[in-house]
């Protein structure tokens, strides 16, 4: 670690897409404070805006007990920045706080908006001369950021829809006689990690709509009626962007007063004589904490400690990736990739974990299954989860 750079860390939240981004913040403060040349830990308000605002929060002030609780809080506790969409024309106003607050260590989580900002920065920063280093953490439940081998995030999530899909299946189990059809609609995006976390384990019941896979009507209904020959029930989880042959969206993105599962369910009750329920994910799929995957909690607290250490060893223009073993036993190792290999780059799920019919196999489930090891205990109050609140 150099012993030459004395300044403050700024961290900055960029999205809330994922329910362990207070778990890498906590590894950043706890790390953080190990170090005598850190002089000040600022959190920023809602990403630049706090920073512009001259409203930063001292993260290093804050109580043990509100760390330690971090790992185990929903939503970004430092308040998502991702609205933030005038960074080029702040440049000189953004470089000035940074000169304000001596800030030479900036570390942004979040997805490839994030990475975006990261890289932006860190140019500029050279560009200016300025003493900074940037470091991003891949933290999106989307799981499409390159060469790492996974994102925080996924894993807790991925956990949380097998879960609850195995959940809805016990309620229709005991309700349904070859005729009950689950339509589950997840804010995916067009990332197909997510929905095809429906087939864990392989699933004969469940049936995925790919956003990256067109739409189309008559194979939909086969693959219903063929599943429900064989199951009692069915469950079908798709997309809030599903599009069609043609590239037209199912439903157009926020058209008012319907939805994707509305619509498959409107297809459905036109052609089948079928009874269908209807389940939205939406922001739950964000900040289900009850369904926190050890695996992920660990990985996010030790992204954030590594992060500062890399940033303290004068790295800058990286993005922390987590790379997995080659042995039989999970395991990962730490590291960082340049942002400019990052940024307009897509992780696709591979070609080859597709069978013949377009169907996923072992490869996911042996891809996936580590991800979604171990349960966290959260502590309570009063019989309620105990969330961490960050004094200003």
């Amino acid at each position: 670690m150099s012993d030459l750079v004395i300044g403050n860390v700024l961290a900055v939240q960029w999205e809330c897409l994922s329910p362990v981004s207070n778990a890498v913040l906590e590894g950043m403060i706890s790390e953080a404070l190990n170090y005598e040349n850190v002089e000040e830990i600022y959190g920023s308000s809602h990403g630049f805006y706090g920073l512009l605002g001259h409203n930063l929060i001292d993260l290093a002030s804050q109580s043990q007990q509100v760390i330690r609780d971090l790992r185990f809080t929903p939503g970004v506790v430092l308040g998502a920045a991702s609205k933030f969409k005038h960074l080029a024309k702040e440049m000189d106003a953004i470089f000035d706080a940074f000169k304000e607050y001596n800030i030479r260590f900036l570390l942004i989580t979040g997805g490839m908006e994030a990475q975006l900002t990261a890289f932006e920065l860190s140019k500029e920063a050279q560009k200016r001369s300025y003493g900074l280093n940037v470091i991003s953490i891949p933290d999106t439940i989307y799981n499409n950021l390159p060469i790492t081998d996974h994102c925080l995030g996924y894993g807790s999530v991925s956990k949380f829809i097998a879960t609850t899909l195995r959940e809805l299946s016990r309620y229709a189990m005991a309700t349904a006689n070859h005729d009950l059809v689950n339509i589950i609609e997840i804010a995916s995006e067009k990332s197909d990690w997510l929905i095809a976390s429906a087939l864990f384990e392989g699933a004969t019941q469940n049936i995925i709509l790919l956003p990256s896979h067109n739409f189309s009507e008559k194979q939909f209904l086969e693959a219903v009626q063929n599943t429900l020959k064989t199951n009692i029930y069915c469950n079908v989880v798709t997309t809030n962007c599903l599009m069609d042959g043609e590239g037209n969206y199912l439903v157009q993105k926020n058209a008012r007063g319907t939805s994707v599962a509305m619509k498959l369910k409107e297809i459905l009750e036109e052609s089948l004589e079928v009874q269908v329920s209807t389940t939205k994910f939406e922001l739950l799929q964000y900040v289900a904490t009850h369904f926190l995957s050890k695996t992920d909690v660990d990985e996010a607290y030790v992204c954030g400690t590594k992060a500062i250490r890399f940033a303290l060893d004068g790295l800058t223009g990286k993005m922390m990736t987590i790379l997995r073993s080659e042995s039989n036993q999970y395991g990962v190792e730490f590291g960082v990739a340049d942002l400019a290999n990052i940024c307009g780059h897509e992780k696709l799920i591979p070609e080859h974990w597709f069978n013949e019919n377009r169907e996923l196999n072992a490869n996911f489930s042996k891809y996936l299954s580590p991800l979604i090891q171990g349960g966290m205990f959260i502590a309570e109050s009063n019989g309620l989860p105990k969330f961490a609140t960050l004094r200003h």
